[in-house]
């Protein structure tokens, strides 16, 4: 098998897939053109094989959606048809639907054309939404990564939480690997707004280690509210559990105000920002090869 990387792989990623996916890479040219249009080309060695993709979209999705698509058209010219992608976060997936009148679907939008190229499937850390394969007609093995996460971190957990319902999923996967119980919390958005607020339900977690459970965390507005809101109901700690970590400096200083005691997340995603200590970044290059070696045998 060979790996071919874009410039969107994270380097940690990067170095840990050569090690654990024991496969070797395509070397490639890539440049940039004056006017910022992008050009890829893949040396032909690669004909012939079996080729795995690995691009992750954040930051600067859009950029780096173009340069997937023109790897993936080398590659059909190459004579390589059926090759396999590693996404470890997949941008714009938040919407699959249209929630309001005039709204695009933007999942079709941007992952539709994948069937042009015969992409014969996408490996990916944690969808926003379990329905993108439905709507975009693509064979995705969507992997939950939390119970790796959480034996690599080491933590003493009690309880599991979703930040709302629609994450249940999560949590429930996460408690049945740790043998622990688990709930969720109530949350709402305004739709228009964007405002978000959170409350409880009748939740027994005092003196408990509490584990917030999720896929993405960006602003970190949602996070801090819950976790306040926990310690306000006597929680002893409260981690969190997050797939991709979309920060800023101002969503650091959001969770150290809140108490967070530990922030554990992947590497899935390039971090631009100095990490401070009480957040944990998991290497998940191991996890993503045992899936990808498994489907070869």
């Amino acid at each position: 098998m060979l790996l071919l990387f874009l410039s969107g792989a994270p380097q940690s990623l990067v170095s840990s897939l050569k090690d654990h996916c024991k496969a070797y890479t395509i070397e490639k040219m890539q440049k940039v053109f004056p006017d910022g249009e992008q050009y890829i080309r893949i040396l032909p060695e690669a004909k012939g094989e079996r080729v795995a993709v690995v691009q992750s979209l954040y930051p600067d999705q859009d950029r780096k959606l173009v340069e997937l698509y023109l790897a993936l058209e080398a590659l059909q010219g190459l004579g390589i048809v059926n090759s396999e992608l590693i996404l470890p976060y997949m941008a714009y997936t938040r919407q699959d639907r249209r929630f309001l009148t005039g709204e695009p679907i933007s999942v079709k939008a941007l992952y539709l054309p994948l069937q042009l190229f015969n992409v014969k499937k996408v490996y990916t850390l944690d969808l926003h939404s379990p329905r993108v394969s439905e709507v975009i007609g693509v064979n995705i093995k969507n992997l939950l990564p939390h119970a790796y996460m959480a034996r690599k971190a080491g933590i003493n957990i009690d309880f599991i939480l979703a930040p709302d319902k629609g994450a249940l999923h999560r949590a429930q996967l996460l408690a049945e690997s740790l043998g622990k119980p688990f709930d969720y919390l109530e949350k709402y958005r305004d739709r228009v707004t964007g405002e978000i607020s959170v409350s409880s339900h009748e939740l027994d977690v005092k003196n408990m280690n509490i584990a917030i459970v999720d896929d993405i965390v960006s602003t970190g507005g949602t996070l801090a509210k819950a976790t306040q809101m926990l310690y306000n109901l006597g929680a002893n700690k409260v981690y969190a559990i997050i797939t991709h970590t979309l920060i800023s400096e101002r969503t650091i200083k959001t969770l150290e105000v809140s108490g967070l005691e530990k922030l554990i997340t992947t590497n899935s995603i390039s971090h631009n920002v100095t990490i401070p200590a009480w957040i944990q970044i998991v290497d998940v290059g191991e996890f993503l090869c045992g899936e990808l070696l498994s489907a070869s045998m």
